[in-house]
């Protein structure tokens, strides 16, 4: 997941979690399921994740390894988060996590505070081109 914050755009990623509750569940192995999402995965990611629910990956994993495959799974599909948040990376904003359901909703506040931001930067771009487009008449002029 990434931040929701226009101003994140790209720097958002990934939210480092902080797990206060996790459920383990117990759902059936499926080696097809990993081996058809592995190649998606962002591997860094992944490895955070795992770091922090304290479970042990490899730098580098192969669909071939079953041990690596089944704590892959484990990972993916048996532990669930259910309290604990999200933390931005780059503006530090913290989305909760309750009864296993991030809210990556923006208050109210932090919306009009984006709309306001890229406001702001339409207006400067604006009277940047305005300007420059003086500064020509006055050179054709000349």
């Amino acid at each position: 997941m990434a931040c929701t914050k226009k101003q994140c755009v790209g720097r958002g990623f990934p939210l480092k979690l902080e797990a206060n509750e996790i459920a383990q569940l117990s759902q059936p192995f499926n080696y097809e399921f990993v081996k058809n999402i592995f190649p998606k995965l962002d591997w860094n990611g992944i490895q955070l994740v795992a770091k922090q629910l304290n479970v042990v990956l490899p730098e580098q994993g192969s669909v071939e390894d079953e041990e690596f495959v089944k704590t892959l799974f484990n990972l993916l599909c048996n532990l669930k988060v259910i309290n604990g948040s999200l933390t931005c990376p780059s503006c530090n904003r913290v989305y909760p996590i309750e009864v296993g359901i991030p809210n990556m909703l923006l208050k109210e506040e932090e919306i009009y505070q984006d709309i306001q931001r890229m406001a702001d930067k339409e207006k400067e771009a604006q009277e940047e081109e305005s300007d420059e487009e003086e500064d020509s008449d006055e050179e054709m002029e000349e």
